[in-house]
């Protein structure tokens, strides 16, 4: 960005402005917000305007002499006001940091923008705490005050209060589809999820798909769902492999979420529910001869025979779950249902009503008969609530009568229910520090840690991860039918290196990626990322042996692109598209006008 820029660059012109604000299904909410919380803003010798995330402004309004001076700078609609575009100013600055900025005369990086001062505040989603947009208040400099920067976090304040009681709305639409649904077809499992994938509710049975991808699926099936659609149905392929129908649910012209049907093989469909294991894993899953890993397994053995509570303890991705199905399967109620709860992805308004059932009537949208909860679900068999530290207090409270008492109550009603509910919670939290923050509460974790087990994440243990890449690479090579997949020794040292901090959960999505994109195998350094890797410029190139020396795959494509007119021609030559040529010329280090020869 050049100092005497003289105006900021218009990215969007009057139709593609409009088309903007229309898909921006907030921009309403937020004038309606500030209107409903200060009047029409009529600042003298100031402008109120509103930015989407990627920081083009959609709308302004203000003191018309205002308005008039900063159009000769182009702060209009439709124009972008990125740090990168701009250079340091309120609105872009805002965007680029996250938090507030107030931005005054020269602090402006461009000169033409020196004569006046920005109050800039981002807009967070309710539901992700994403950065959607920002609110700006804009005015001659020798108008500049802190209280602008109060009034426009106040007005932020605002919006974002009124998107989150929409989203409550938009929540409840969606639950009451799924309560609809699950009422008129029990057989099948089902899932409410939120626009962003998150999952809302499931009936049992809903473990079939993992996390990462029911949140990838339903993203595309809310993406894809256009005003008006009904239902689609669904081929899912794979390890659960099964016919499925989406429903989606809508706010006016909004996808707000939707529920996923997931027809049930007809084998399970005719048994009575939870008449077999509701578990995947097992201690033969667990993968481990560390130290640390060993000891983990021995409590975990004990604490089968067991009807005590359990703590899980580690990292995100260290396996938690596989050990708490490991611990049911292994126990007296193997037979009897296993219930998991991401209580990190539980609606803070609906936890208790999910985990301990709600009376009809008990609220808005609400089953004029009630449903059971979480724990009346898994009653005679085992919970596994991941992520404990995430529960609110009162939540935590109601949690801790079941420990203590074995009675639920169900929100609405002022009786109580006895339930044999066995539970293993789990926390990635530093629990002195949750204990320290009252995120936690104390008599519930001493409650809890009757069985305390920490699970070491993998870095911790580098001579398991052989083990593990080993494991998910027959695993990989079966799901996308490669079976030729194997693994250098090269890269399986590299991975002993590596700190991995995704843990278990890192090297078996890195491991799936690897083997569904290479073109050949064994997999060497070459096809590594960047970040497994370390620095890209000194590992070998894909073609090369180990020492760096061409291969005859490499030196064949150098005889024909330097014997060709044109790349297009020597692709032609070599039975490849003109892309795929590129693409293996980067890989070897290749530059075409190195090679090319005038003809």
């Amino acid at each position: 960005v050049e100092p005497d820029l003289p105006q900021a660059p218009q990215v969007l012109d009057e139709s593609t402005l409009e088309w903007t604000r229309e898909r921006t299904d907030w921009l309403t909410v937020a004038h309606q917000a500030v209107r409903r919380h200060d009047g029409s803003f009529g600042g003298h010798g100031h402008i109120l305007t509103v930015f989407d995330a990627e920081g083009r402004m959609l709308s302004s309004e203000g003191d018309p002499r205002a308005l008039e001076g900063l159009s000769e700078i182009n702060f209009a609609p439709g124009a972008l006001w990125t740090e990168g575009a701009a250079g340091t100013n309120g609105p872009g600055t805002a965007l680029a940091t996250g938090a507030p900025a107030h931005i005054v005369g020269a602090e402006h990086f461009c000169q033409a923008w020196h004569r006046w001062h920005c109050a800039a505040v981002p807009i967070h989603h309710p539901l992700t705490g994403e950065v959607i947009g920002v609110l700006d208040i804009s005015g001659f400099r020798e108008y500049a005050h802190p209280h602008s920067l109060n009034l426009a976090h106040a007005l932020v304040l605002a919006i974002e209060q009124v998107l989150s009681a929409r989203e409550v709305e938009r929540r409840y639409l969606t639950l009451s589809r799924f309560t609809e649904l699950s009422a008129r077809y029990p057989g099948e499992v089902t899932i409410a999820a939120d626009r962003t994938g998150r999952v809302l509710l499931a009936t049992p049975g809903a473990t079939c798909r993992s996390p990462e991808e029911l949140q990838t699926l339903v993203t595309n099936l809310v993406s894809s769902s256009e005003p008006g659609s009904r239902e689609v149905a669904l081929s899912l392929e794979g390890v659960a492999s099964r016919r499925g129908t989406w429903f989606p649910v809508f706010d006016g012209r909004t996808v707000v979420g939707g529920c996923l049907m997931l027809e049930r093989p007809a084998r399970v469909r005719e048994k009575r529910p939870y008449s077999s294991p509701s578990t995947v894993y097992s201690f033969r899953d667990v993968i481990g001869k560390s130290a640390g890993m060993v000891e983990a397994l021995r409590l975990a053995r004990n604490a089968a025979d067991t009807a005590l509570p359990v703590l899980l303890l580690g990292e995100s991705g260290t396996g938690k779950e596989v050990f708490a199905q490991a611990i049911h399967q292994a126990g007296g109620r193997q037979d009897d249902p296993f219930m998991a709860v991401n209580c990190a992805a539980l609606p803070r308004e609906l936890i208790e009503s999910e985990l301990f059932g709600y009376e009809g009537g008990a609220f808005s949208g609400a089953r004029r008969e009630g449903a059971p909860g979480k724990f009346e679900v898994a009653d005679g068999g085992t919970i596994f609530l991941d992520e404990i530290g995430e529960l609110s207090p009162s939540a935590q409270g109601a949690l801790l009568r079941v420990l203590q008492e074995g009675e639920i109550t169900r929100v609405g009603s002022a009786r109580s229910r006895r339930v044999d509910v066995r539970v293993i919670a789990a926390t990635n939290r530093n629990v002195e520090d949750a204990l320290q923050s009252g995120r936690l509460r104390a008599d519930l974790y001493y409650r809890l840690n009757v069985l305390s087990i920490e699970l070491p994440a993998l870095r911790e243990r580098p001579e398991d991860v052989r083990a593990f890449a080993r494991a998910f690479l027959a695993e990989a090579a079966r799901e996308l039918s490669r079976p030729e997949a194997e693994l250098s020794e090269s890269v399986l040292e590299r991975f002993e290196r590596y700190p991995w901090p995704g843990n278990v959960r890192e090297l078996k999505n890195l491991i799936r990626r690897l083997v569904a994109t290479a073109e050949t195998f064994p997999i060497t350094l070459a096809d590594l990322p960047p970040a497994i890797d370390g620095d890209p410029r000194a590992r070998p190139r894909r073609g090369a042996d180990e020492s760096g020396s061409p291969t005859a795959d490499q030196e064949l494509l150098m005889a024909v692109v330097a014997s060709a007119r044109t790349m297009a021609e020597a692709a032609a030559r070599l039975g490849i598209t003109r892309s795929t040529l590129y693409r293996r010329m980067e890989r070897f280090g290749l530059r075409p006008e190195r090679i090319l020869r005038p003809h």
